[in-house]
């Protein structure tokens, strides 16, 4: 009776990945073990991206495509860049930000580390430890401090290796707001959780430039305006905790510790001309080479006159009864 139940219970599992995969790879699917676990959902992590550019989330939907339904045999290790692919505009992708020398950049294929951080995540979940990741050299916002994973065709991976006696094979789903990667496998014995740990904050810097050409012609010489505010840096840690089905923590173990520039910030500094404005309401008119500006204020209620290099300050009640000069 016993080896039925174990033989029914992969031929079940065997009748599963039949309609995952196509028929091909399942017939080259090597026998794994004489008493195979049952194919259950081990972990799945999301991220969310409804607030990317139409083309940012093109580049997630073709990375995910591309990663739905690997199937990762037991010892074998899996290549993120393998199974995706080169991020080119021949294979569909399009520009969008992507961060290049500490700055935020347009470039082909951006979003994409988004689908590699996502599977990161929902890979530790599952009990699986990376043997290659990298994190970006800026914080991202879709994911704590810790658990992002950039990654780069030519020079930057995200790799695991399936440690367990079963296939384990990956399902995603990007459905224009939020991003899904599932693991299944043979059941995980314990519960994980993952702990993000911010140690310490890096204040950002000040850029100034001086608008040498005239792109703020409202922004006067010695003036100064902030056009990018800046984010503050950061130095953390990522923790890994286990815990049993009752709750009780088994382990709690740092698997990487990380810093993330800050973005400086940039202010603009003003080189319009500075012109001497007159106050409201003066009337100015030239005679003879002389600049006449009716008299504003003073406690003469006749004339009260100022000449200054050639120019004559007249009180309302001088013009038109003769000139002091």
């Amino acid at each position: 009776m016993k080896k039925f139940s174990v033989t029914c219970v992969f031929v079940c599992s065997i009748l599963f990945l039949s309609v995952v995969f196509p028929l091909k790879t399942v017939a080259a699917m090597p026998f794994y073990s004489l008493a195979p676990e049952p194919l259950v959902l081990r972990a799945e992590f999301s991220t969310d991206y409804s607030k990317s550019t139409a083309e940012r989330k093109h580049n997630i939907a073709l990375a995910a495509k591309a990663l739905d339904n690997a199937l990762i045999a037991p010892e074998e290790e899996f290549s993120f860049n393998r199974r995706v692919g080169p991020r080119s505009k021949e294979r569909g992708y399009k520009d969008a930000k992507i961060i290049v020398g500490g700055e935020f950049v347009e470039g082909v294929g951006g979003g994409v580390c988004q689908v590699s951080t996502t599977l990161y995540n929902a890979m530790l979940l599952a009990g699986f430890s990376a043997t290659e990741y990298h994190p970006h050299s800026l914080q991202v916002s879709y994911v704590q401090p810790s658990f992002d994973a950039m990654v780069s065709y030519y020079n930057a991976d995200l790799r695991f290796v399936n440690d367990t006696k079963n296939p384990v094979y990956l399902k995603t789903r990007a459905d224009g707001s939020k991003l899904t990667v599932r693991i299944y496998g043979a059941r995980l014995k314990n519960k994980i959780v993952l702990e993000s740990r911010v140690v310490s904050t890096i204040a950002p810097t000040e850029t100034v430039i001086v608008d040498e050409k005239g792109e703020f012609p409202d922004l006067k010489k010695g003036e100064r305006r902030i056009i990018s505010y800046g984010k503050a840096g950061l130095q953390s840690e990522g923790y890994v905790l286990v815990y049993s089905d009752n709750g009780v923590l088994l382990s709690r173990k740092k698997i990487r510790k990380d810093k993330y520039s800050p973005i400086a910030r940039v202010v603009v500094e003003g080189t319009a001309s500075i012109e001497e404005e007159l106050p409201e309401g003066t009337d100015v008119a030239e005679e003879e080479g002389e600049t006449f500006l009716p008299f504003m204020y003073g406690n003469h209620k006749d004339v009260f006159a100022v000449l200054y290099q050639n120019i004559v300050i007249r009180s309302p009640e001088s013009l038109g009864r003769g000139e002091i000069r």
